[in-house]
């Protein structure tokens, strides 16, 4: 009996780390993209420095 529930128990735990580093694996995939798209390049820091020299 108690090695039925030992078994349960590690299986469980053993699916919930798997779920939980495929889970991770996705958002940090989703974070990268999300960044990428946000970065719009040295083109806009050139912009952005001419303008506050004009000021």
């Amino acid at each position: 009996m108690n090695w039925t529930i030992i078994i349960i128990v590690a299986v469980l735990a053993i699916a919930l780390i798997v779920f939980l580093v495929t889970r991770d694996q996705k958002d940090e995939k989703e974070i990268e993209e999300e960044i990428d798209n946000d970065f719009t390049g040295p083109e806009h820091k050139k912009e952005h420095i001419e303008i506050e020299e004009m000021h």
